[in-house]
């Protein structure tokens, strides 16, 4: 790989308050950004529709799905398969700035929701845990089937982003076609994120303690006969309810395992097939640099680290406008996008006739 890009400070630039990396994170996800802005999202909602998708073994994973009318018919169809952060969801603020702009611009939307995130705590015994990758592919690959007429791009925000960066890595192997893959604030090393949440400010660890613990309530109350998390309620450490969780519930032998298991590695990406792109910021309060020094841009990887940003923001003006959502686009348009985007529609195999009629 070639030497390590230093701070990249050439396309989003802020100062003043909004400059601030909790002000630029608490409004990644604001319900007032979300509410102030909710007329850019209309059109995605209007032509939302629910579904669910093969993730193997009789696992379902839920997803909205959002097409523009023409586009059930084969020809030159972009589909933007998006992946939220650990207990964000598809309706999560900045998932939904994005996916609207991209529709917006022409593009099909898929939001995939990972297991017990949404509305689909109800559709799998088991509970969800990050190493939970082959249900995560096989539900893409379960879409490309129904969908045989587009092009697949990926993007992923936080722990969504780690997925998406681990998916292509297997993209090769699982016969998944993805033109561009973009991860945003990815989760590099679960270990250092889970210390800077446990040793940071307190208002994140609490924003992911009081979701956590309704989402494993709503599990359940779901499967009571399998599940009683009571006794964690009065519990104030993430790194206390993972070592419980790891150790009762997964087949991982410690924590250091699981952590491992998820663990991103530079030397996985020397070689990638896929057009990557990594943006982060070096603000950002629970993705910790650190995690990332291995790392390298080459011609397939380009990994941006800008100065500001905070963890999944980018939020450019007071008008709560998203340079995010303005580079997604100029990514997936881009000379070389297009020419891959091109060059999948010569080469992808023959799949399955349409089949929206997703149950």
């Amino acid at each position: 790989m070639k030497q390590r890009q230093a701070l990249d400070q050439s396309h989003f630039r802020v100062k003043g308050l909004l400059g601030n990396t909790h002000v630029q994170s608490l409004l990644a996800s604001s319900k007032v950004r979300r509410h102030l802005k909710s007329n850019n999202y209309s059109a995605l909602i209007a032509n939302q529709r629910s579904g669910l998708f093969d993730g193997g073994d009789g696992i379902r994973l839920h997803a909205y799905y959002s097409l523009h009318s023409g586009q059930e018919h084969p020809g030159n169809n972009k589909l933007v398969i998006m992946i939220h952060g650990w207990e964000g969801s598809a309706d999560s603020t900045y998932l939904l700035s994005a996916a609207s702009a991209l529709f917006n611009e022409g593009y099909a939307i898929l939001r995939l929701h990972l297991r017990d995130h949404g509305p689909s705590t109800h559709l799998n015994r088991e509970l969800f845990h990050a190493a939970r990758l082959d249900e995560v592919i096989h539900a893409i690959k379960d879409a490309q089937m129904r969908f045989p007429a587009y092009a697949f791009y990926l993007v992923g925000f936080s722990l969504g982003g780690n997925f998406a960066l681990r998916i292509s890595q297997r993209a090769r192997e699982k016969a998944i076609f993805l033109q561009h893959v973009v991860a945003v604030s990815p989760v590099f090393s679960p270990a250092q994120t889970m210390q800077a949440l446990e040793m940071g400010p307190a208002i994140y660890r609490a924003y992911f303690l009081k979701k956590w613990k309704r989402a494993l309530q709503s599990k359940q109350s779901c499967f009571p006969e399998l599940y009683n998390f009571q006794h964690l309620n009065s519990n104030t450490s993430l790194m206390n309810i993972t070592e419980h969780l790891v150790t009762a519930h997964t087949h991982f032998d410690s924590v250091d395992d699981y952590f491992d298991s998820y663990t991103l590695q530079a030397r996985d990406f020397e070689e990638t097939s896929i057009l990557t792109d990594v943006i982060l910021a070096a603000d950002d309060p629970v993705i910790p640099l650190a995690g990332t020094e291995a790392f390298s841009s080459s011609h397939k990887f380009r990994l941006r680290i800008f100065p500001k940003g905070g963890h999944c923001g980018f939020i450019q003006n007071w008008r709560f406008e998203s340079w995010l959502d303005n580079e997604l686009i100029r990514l997936f348009s881009s000379q070389e996008a297009i020419q891959n985007t091109a060059s999948s529609f010569t080469t992808h195999p023959q799949k399955q006739g349409d089949r929206h009629d997703i149950q």
